[in-house]
C-alpha cells in the first residue's frame, strides 16, 4: 500500500507541475494574441491572422495539454485504486 501512496505522490507532483506549465503557456498565448491583434490593427492584416496565431499555439502546446490530461486521468485512476483497496 505504501508503494501506491508513493506513486500517487509522484503523479500528484507531476500533475501540479504540468498544470503550472499549462497556465504559463496560456498566459503566453494570450500575450501573443494581444500582440497579434495590435499588429493586425497597425498593419491592416486580415482577421484570419489571429486564427493563425491560435492554431500555431495549439500545435506548439498540444504535447503539454495532452500530458496534463494524461496525468489527470492517471490521478483519478490511482485515487480509485486507493479508495477501492481500503
Amino acid at each position: 500500500m505504501n508503494d501506491l501512496d508513493d506513486q500517487i505522490a509522484e503523479t500528484l507532483q507531476a500533475y501540479r507541475k504540468a498544470r503550472l506549465r499549462l497556465f504559463i503557456n496560456l498566459g503566453f498565448v494570450i500575450a501573443c494574441c494581444v500582440a497579434a491583434s495590435g499588429l493586425r490593427g497597425a498593419f491592416g492584416l486580415p482577421p484570419a491572422f489571429l486564427s493563425v496565431v491560435l492554431i500555431a499555439a495549439i500545435l506548439l502546446f498540444s504535447p503539454e495539454i495532452f500530458r496534463f490530461m494524461r496525468l489527470k486521468n492517471e490521478m483519478q485512476r490511482l485515487e480509485r485504486l486507493r479508495d477501492g483497496g481500503s
